[in-house]
């Protein structure tokens, strides 16, 4: 198995068939051209491909950066948008292994997504299990604020859900999210999750943590 950036040389019809493939084999519910254009539509995206030994995409990872600004700094996000791996891979830990590969990429301040689902939630909190900040465990007014400033987590509620952020449920089991993290979500709800890994020297959100602990 191979993680391979996208470049403009790659067949973008061929990549999203298989890519939609692999939704159908994953029971995600989504239409072909809903691929195409999570994959394509903005350039300014990073694409990862997850490439099996015999060069067939396996799985993909699809992430954003924003930017904000704290205390007049200008802070990087980075957000994971959308990740589906083939079933038959699944249970390796390759999504963390994804994640990993495209934050010492990028290197930014913080890594970030919003989810239904319980695996996806813990990949990113166990990757980054040396943290000085995560959500949402350590959720507060001031984080709150802050992280609401960029488009995925606009509309953030105290609780770090993001409420309808979907058109329909995506993932059957709602109650993980509830039994790990207390959270109870609505059919169409995400719940955030942001880290700050200890990498980051300007330990922004985990003044927030402190506070709080005080």
């Amino acid at each position: 198995m191979k993680i391979i950036d996208y470049n403009k040389t790659f067949d973008k019809k061929k990549i999203a068939s298989s890519a939609y493939r692999i939704c159908e084999s994953a029971q995600f519910p989504v239409a072909y051209q809903d691929v195409y254009e999570h994959l394509f539509a903005n350039e300014h995206l990073i694409l990862k491909l997850l490439m099996d030994d015999e060069r067939n995409l396996a799985g993909f990872g699809v992430f954003e950066n924003y930017q904000f600004f704290f205390e007049k700094q200008e802070l990087t996000m980075l957000y994971l948008s959308g990740m589906v791996i083939d079933p038959k891979y699944q249970g390796r830990n390759i999504s963390s292994e994804i994640i990993k590969n495209t934050y010492n990429q990028v290197l930014s301040d913080f890594i970030s997504l919003r989810t239904q689902n319980i695996a996806m939630a813990k990949a990113l909190l166990n990757l980054f299990d040396d943290n000085l900040f995560a959500m949402p465990r350590g959720i507060n007014e001031e984080a709150l604020y802050t992280l609401k400033q960029t488009l995925p987590f606009q509309n953030m509620n105290p609780s770090g859900v993001i409420p309808n952020c979907y058109v329909n449920q995506l993932y059957k089991d709602l109650n993980a999210i509830y039994e790990t993290f207390g959270i109870c979500l609505q059919e169409k709800d995400a719940l955030a999750v942001v880290i700050e890994p200890s990498q980051n020297k300007q330990k922004v959100l985990s003044r927030f943590q402190k506070k709080k602990e005080k």
